[in-house]
């Protein structure tokens, strides 16, 4: 019990490491608020996904989904960044949450869906 405990707060000093890093890295590079906005949504929101299929992990078949994934997100992300017109402050906070509880839920779901079904057929990849 001990050692999930050290290894779940191992989890969150990795994703707030990562998360200021991204801030940081964003600030350095010069981009403006909306654009650090999506990077810092697309980390919080794989971070939480990585963490909820926590289970997957040593399943090569979940990691090359996952790339997939984030690849289509980061595409559909630019795009629609590209998009918006510029503001001052950024994405409004307030459309985040839902948009990025929903993105999360549905993406959960769907590699849940694929290791479930990879599992049944006796096709799951490991390294």
């Amino acid at each position: 019990m001990i050692g999930q405990k050290k290894f779940a707060i191992l989890e969150w000093v990795i994703f707030l490491g990562i998360s200021i890093s991204a801030v940081a890295v964003s600030e350095v590079i010069g981009l403006n608020q909306q654009w650090k906005d999506g990077v810092v949504y697309t980390i919080v929101l794989f971070a939480a996904i990585g963490t909820a299929l926590r289970p997957e992990w040593g399943r090569k078949s979940f990691w090359t989904s996952l790339v997939l994934i984030f690849a289509g997100h980061t595409i559909a992300l630019i795009l629609v960044l590209q998009a918006l017109p510029p503001r001052r402050f950024g994405i409004p906070k307030l459309l985040l949450l839902p948009v990025g509880a929903i993105e999360g839920v549905f993406i959960t779901g769907m590699l849940w869906k694929r290791m479930k079904a990879l599992r049944t057929s006796g096709r799951v990849g490991h390294p």
